[in-house]
């Protein structure tokens, strides 16, 4: 298989270690894994490991297992693991998704090659159903921290990336206090509103006006979740 190329970003010792000094962006993108054995790659997304593969005389290893037999390879030899980054874009990333997604590459396991892509509800549609709502400044549809399609006024990258922090947090909180699957969660401030879903493999971002009427929003929302999980 194929990735997209991307831009090459520099050799690592570590494919997970923020790029820049400050610490202020992450990597993002392809790193070829090259040992004395075999070769492969990730996908890295705002520094963590989205998808995987390696390959050597021993077979094709895939996801969660690339990783463990790479790591478990290395020590037991100690295996030298090269690294080449190459930085990706909006569009190389989403590309690169969809192709690990249907070759089952991601580390969560999930059997991704029979399930239509997520990315099939990134369309026009989704974006007008959700922004055309009142008070809606501005939709992001993301993933794993990096966003794959967006509308409205934004810095669609910072918001990508918190709010998968907070979703992520969320998720933990709900799992603590035993409240099930995560629906949505809510933030408000006398000047903004923001709503954060799942939706699919993505994740849903909005935000909105302070008055915005989060009833009739949230309605919005859950109709799409459930449209989503019908097609899943």
């Amino acid at each position: 298989m194929s990735l997209p190329e991307g831009t090459y970003a520099g050799v690592s010792a570590d494919p997970l270690r923020e790029d820049h000094p400050d610490g202020a962006r992450p990597f993002t993108g392809k790193v070829e894994v090259r040992t004395d054995e075999g070769k492969g790659f990730l996908v890295v997304v705002n520094g963590q490991v989205t998808a995987a593969c390696y390959g050597d005389r021993e077979g094709d290893h895939r996801g969660r297992d690339a990783i463990t037999y790479l790591l478990n390879r290395s020590r037991e030899i100690d295996l030298p693991v090269r690294y080449a980054q190459y930085r990706y874009s909006h569009d190389e990333l989403r590309d690169a998704i969809e192709i690990c997604r249907g070759e089952g590459l991601f580390l969560n396991g999930e059997d991704r090659s029979a399930r239509e892509p997520a990315a099939s509800g990134t369309d026009d549609t989704l974006l007008k159903r959700l922004s055309g709502q009142p008070g809606v400044r501005a939709v992001s549809v993301f993933f794993e921290g990096f966003p794959v399609q967006s509308a409205g006024d934004g810095d669609f990258e910072q918001v990508a990336a918190m709010a998968e922090d907070i979703l992520r947090a969320g998720r933990k909180v709900a799992e603590n206090l035993r409240m099930g699957a995560l629906d949505q969660i809510t933030l408000e401030s006398d000047q903004k509103k923001c709503i954060i879903a799942p939706y699919g493999d993505l994740s849903l971002c909005l935000l909105t006006d302070p008055d915005a009427n989060l009833g009739l929003i949230r309605l919005a929302m859950r109709s799409i979740q459930r449209e989503m999980n019908e097609k899943g």
